[in-house]
């Protein structure tokens, strides 16, 4: 129990989206903040003005390049951008170098002193800001390697081999160089980090789990009421996918499975979340009448209360080696909550699942063995209760709060008072 600290800490931390559990998207940015102050570290964020799922402007009517305003013990400050940002790769581009230039000019006129520099490294943009305000200010530099750069742009097919792809590994290597320390989200990513000769020393893993907060507050009956708001009509056994709707996860196999069970009208699929691809998958569904329904995107809280409310969950990766070490914070919540998941892919989250024991793991792109996965699931409700149940314990465990801030200690060098 990490119980106190020599000196208070004052982090700097720059991370371009940060949705709050009311709003959609990501929450590894919001955990790692509250973890700092759990800490009793002074924490100043700057992030976004505009939330980067829905384009909403989050300034709440305020003007101005840059606002400030304080949420549970942490400053925020908000900066401008484009609303309409994901209208195009281009539109993304300058939004994410608008960013970089106005975090800049915040951290050197509105954050004021800080001891530590903990930057998310995507977008890449932001990390020579980083690498410049931690000089500028005295402070040591942190990177939370929450994706693997310029490797994830190259497998998605953003970005192409060449003279830009050799610029950015450089850069990455430079600024693995000068990090003091290293937060790696999955195990993967460590592991290719160390093949990179990053010192074992200076990274560790902090999973994308905050199984120490209270993520069920209107209790399993409520949840189940929320859930078939938006499941199938007649569906008894709903599967939820809560996750991206885009290049990096396969949901083409799961509509693959929705298809091959359309007969068997008691399973319904419930799928939340957003992407380039939704409208695809959108129009696949009605087309073919599947037994499924898509959200949209939701805020955290209610997409907790979906999962809590499902009889399983199931989450795919394409079979391409890049994704052997993803490892989907969606995954981390299904076992947190208590579900049974089935898993398309390979790799960390196959060892995940099979060291909580609260999953089934199938081939890559298998929809037969996901619809039998899911079937077995159905057909034995004390195996699926039993599942949840050591998935449960193993995350309490392993992704529970005094790991995760031991972890964050460590990584903001913060001595423990003896």
């Amino acid at each position: 129990m990490w119980t106190g600290y020599n000196d208070i800490v004052r982090v700097l931390f720059l991370t371009f989206h940060l949705p709050l559990p009311e709003e959609p998207g990501a929450f590894r940015p919001w955990m790692e903040a509250r973890l700092m102050r759990d800490l009793g570290c002074e924490v100043t964020v700057i992030t976004s003005a505009i939330q980067y799922m829905t384009g909403t402007d989050l300034r709440d009517g305020r003007s101005g390049w840059c606002t400030s305003e304080h949420r549970d013990g942490i400053r925020i400050l908000r900066v401008w951008g484009l609303r309409n940002y994901r209208a195009n790769l281009w539109h993304r581009l300058l939004q994410y170098v608008i960013y970089a230039g106005l975090t800049g000019v915040a951290s050197l006129v509105r954050a004021g002193k800080a001891d530590c520099v903990f930057v998310g490294t995507d977008p890449i943009f932001v990390t020579p800001i980083a690498r410049i305000v931690a000089r500028v200010k005295g402070a040591q530099l942190v990177l939370d390697e929450r994706d693997l750069y310029p490797e994830t742009a190259l497998a998605l097919g953003v970005l192409k081999p060449g003279v830009l792809a050799r610029v950015i590994s450089a850069w990455q290597r430079f600024m693995r160089k000068r990090a003091r320390r290293i937060l790696a989200a999955t195990p993967g990513i460590r592991t290719r980090l160390l093949e990179l000769k990053v010192p074992a020393e200076h990274v560790r893993v902090l999973y994308n789990a905050d199984a120490y907060l209270d993520a069920a507050d209107h209790g399993q009956a409520g949840a189940r009421q929320l859930l078939e708001h938006y499941a199938p009509k007649g569906a008894k056994f709903i599967v939820v996918y809560a996750g991206g709707m885009g290049r990096a996860n396969d949901v083409d196999t799961l509509l693959d499975a929705a298809e091959l069970l359309r007969e068997e009208r008691d399973v319904g699929f419930v799928l939340a979340g957003d992407g380039e691809r939704r409208a695809d998958y959108e129009q696949r569904i009605g087309r073919a009448g599947l037994n499924a329904v898509m959200t949209g995107p939701l805020p955290r809280d209610k997409a907790l209360q979906i999962i809590l409310g499902a009889c399983a969950c199931a989450h795919m990766y394409p079979k391409q080696p890049l994704f052997a070490g993803a490892l989907a914070s969606k995954t981390l919540d299904y076992l947190t909550l208590g579900k049974p998941v089935v898993f398309c892919g390979e790799g960390d989250t196959v060892e995940v699942l099979t060291a909580a024991g609260g999953g089934i793991c199938c081939p890559p792109g298998d929809a037969n063995e996901l619809v039998e996965a899911l079937r077995w699931l159905r057909d034995h409700p004390d195996e699926r209760k039993r599942m949840g149940q050591a998935a449960q314990r193993w995350c309490l465990e392993n992704l529970g709060r005094p790991a995760a801030s031991a972890i964050m200690a460590w990584a903001l060098e913060m001595e423990k008072v003896t």
